[in-house]
Formats: structure tokens, C-alpha cells, sequence
């Protein structure tokens, strides 16, 4: 209803100037036939009917360019959303991909090494852990203390590998994205780095693996358990995080930034 009022409004000029040149040549016909009479009339009619053809014409002719202007540039400005549309999507899809990437990273800088953080101990069980740790023998009452604790704690360090598994599947889709999206030398950056950080996590979930077997053993046994070191995997993400600084952020550089509107 709306686009019918817009189009009658826009019309309307038109619509007048055709009944205001019908009425003119009714009333200068009128008085052409009462002053001249019907012969010099119709000599007259002959002279001027060409002319106001032609200044039809010509009338009609303008409106037509003036249409053909106004359907030009709006196709032009349907050509140009279209054009940043497109540009929109390929940056979002672009992100995506990325962003993807990062966040597995940032899980793996982000997740504690420490296995009190597995562990979970309420006050009262720490109260009870420090206890019985301390105590030299009723290995079975600790095993039985232990042993829930470390379900709960294996629950959650298992979670840590298989949100490892899960992401490699996931990644590779993501990295296939990338090959299309993003030049063959920004895939083989992400591929690298994606493949450093899923081998980072897998050393952090078999490290922390063993630090709760050393954890129970040496609470229950009091012998001295292997002791995995913590520096390599903290070297390991200073390197991943330097490398995703200086060379990931400078090679997508080029690709992620908003498209001008």
C-alpha cells in the first residue's frame, strides 16, 4: 500500500501536466473555431498539431532519461551493498576460522597445571587429606578416603584429552576453510601453529595424568614417585603465544580487518 501511494505521488506531476495540455487545447480550439471559423482553423491545426507532437516528444523523451539516470545509480547502489555484503560475509567466515584456532590455543595457555585444581577438596576433605597423609599406616582407610577423590579428579583430566580428539577433527574443517579463504602461506602458518597446540595439550593431559598417579601414590605409600617437569610445557606455551604474536597476528594481518561500508 505504501509503495502504491509513493508511486501515485511520484506520478502525479505527470498525470497533471497531460490534463492541463488536454484542457489548453480544448479551450484554444474552442476559440480558434469562434474567432476564425472552422477553415483557418484546421489550416492552423495543421501548423501547430507538429509542433505539440513534438514538444510531447521531447517532454516524454526528458522523463525517460531522467528514469533511465535514477535506475542506473540505484543500480549501481545495489551493486555496491551487494559488493560490501559479500565482503561482510568473506570477513566473518575469515574470523571464524580464526578465531577457532585461537580459542583451542587459549585453552591450553589458560589450563592449570596444578593438581589441586582436579582435585577439588572441600574444606572438611582437606582437613581429612592432610591428616591421613601424615599418618604411617591404615593404608585401607586412605585408599577408601583416596579413592573418590580420584574418580572426580581422572574425570576431569580425561575431559582435557578428549576435548583434545574432539578439536583435531574440528580444526581440520576449520583449516580446510582457511585453504580457500586465506592465501596457501597464511594455511601453512595456521597449520603448524594448530598442530604445535593440539601437541601441547596432549603433553599437558599425559602430564597431568601422572601427577595424579604421583599425587594418590604418594598418599597412600609415602615412596617418592616420578615428578613430570612443568617448565617445558610452560616454555612451550611462551613459545606458542610469542609465535602467535609476531608471526600468526602479522600474517592475517592483511585479511582481518573490517571492509569499508
Amino acid at each position: 500500500m505504501k509503495e502504491r501511494v509513493i508511486r501515485w505521488a511520484s506520478e502525479k506531476p505527470k498525470f497533471i501536466i497531460i490534463v492541463e495540455s488536454v484542457v489548453l487545447f480544448l479551450l484554444a480550439t474552442i476559440f480558434c473555431l469562434y474567432e476564425f471559423g472552422i477553415e483557418k482553423t484546421y489550416k492552423l491545426a495543421g501548423i501547430l498539431t507538429p509542433i505539440a507532437v513534438m514538444c510531447v516528444t521531447v517532454y516524454f523523451a526528458r522523463s525517460q532519461l531522467e528514469l533511465g539516470r535514477e535506475q542506473k545509480a540505484l543500480a549501481q547502489r545495489q551493486a555496491t551493498t551487494a559488493h560490501t555484503k559479500l565482503k561482510l560475509d568473506l570477513f566473518d567466515k575469515r574470523y571464524e576460522a580464526y578465531q577457532n584456532i585461537m580459542e583451542h590455543f587459549i585453552y591450553c595457555y589458560d589450563l592449570p597445571m596444578g593438581i589441586n585444581a582436579y582435585l577439588c577438596l572441600t574444606p572438611q576433605e582437606s582437613i581429612k587429606y592432610h591428616h591421613l597423609k601424615g599418618m604411617a599406616s591404615n593404608d585401607v582407610e586412605k585408599r577408601n578416603f583416596i579413592e573418590p577423590i580420584r574418580e572426580r579428579a581422572y574425570e576431569k583430566i580425561t575431559e582435557i584429552g578428549e576435548y583434545n580428539d574432539e578439536s583435531k577433527k574440528k580444526r581440520e574443517l576449520d583449516l580446510e576453510r582457511v585453504r580457500f579463504l586465506y592465501s596457501d602461506e597464511v594455511y601453512q602458518v595456521l597449520f603448524d601453529f594448530t598442530k604445535k597446540s593440539h601437541e601441547l595439550l596432549g603433553e599437558q593431559h599425559r602430564t597431568l595424568d601422572l601427577l595424579l598417579q604421583k599425587t594418590v601414590g604418594e598418599f597412600i605409600s609415602k615412596n617418592e614417585w616420578y615428578i613430570p617437569s612443568l617448565e617445558q610445557i610452560d616454555r612451550r606455551k611462551k613459545e606458542l603465544a610469542r609465535e602467535c604474536k609476531l608471526n600468526i597476528v602479522e600474517s592475517l594481518r592483511p585479511y582481518l580487518h573490517v571492509p569499508d561500508q
